[in-house]
């Protein structure tokens, strides 16, 4: 066995018993979850901070699709020629359920949220919902294709599931990603 082959195969054990440790629950994490500077989560729970962190990619790729979502609503039914306000074209069980969320936020004016916009206040399903009852008007040109919504309706529960501090499996995490990918590859080529 050549040299070169001898260091690929120590570097492949090694990276194999890298992710093999990685994985027991006892074992630190290599990130940190931080309450202050002296005080390490990973060292009290590594298990749970190792979750934590598995559920951060999910988390944010939902993020990142509802806040885009959001902004596009409010662009495509604040256009030009259309009234001026978009959320008069809100359905009126999620206007309902903005306004109990707007008296909440105010109860809890305590926080230091800042203030939030209607459409922050919006989940994803309500989002749906906003393009669904407003197709006609912008949202055809722009998404053309009704299965993109009901594409994204299959993942609500999976993102209910990470935004209720749970993991979920890989191919899980690859069908959030192919769903976006199909969003964003018509709506924002």
């Amino acid at each position: 066995m050549s040299l070169d082959s001898t260091a690929s195969l120590f570097v492949m054990l090694g990276q194999t018993a890298e992710k093999t440790v990685a994985k027991l629950e006892d074992i630190v994490p290599k990130e940190s979850l931080l309450l202050s500077q002296a005080y390490d989560l990973a060292l009290l729970a590594p298990d749970t901070v190792r979750k934590a962190v598995e559920a951060s990619e999910p988390y944010k790729l939902f993020f990142a699709f509802e806040a885009y979502l959001r902004q596009m609503i409010v662009e495509v039914l604040s256009k030009e020629g259309q009234d001026a306000n978009w959320y008069d074209k809100v359905p009126k069980d999620v206007k309902d359920e903005i306004t109990r969320l707007e008296a909440t936020e105010e109860i809890k004016s305590w926080m230091s949220l800042g203030s939030r916009d209607k459409s922050a206040l919006m989940t994803l399903p309500q989002l749906l919902k906003v393009i669904e009852e407003n197709w006609k008007e912008g949202f055809d040109d722009l998404i053309r294709d009704k299965g993109l919504i009901q594409e994204a309706r299959l993942l609500v529960h999976l993102r209910n599931t990470i935004c209720h501090m749970s993991t979920i499996p890989v191919e899980e995490i690859e069908r959030i990603k192919q769903t976006m990918r199909d969003w964003f590859r018509v709506v924002a080529p």
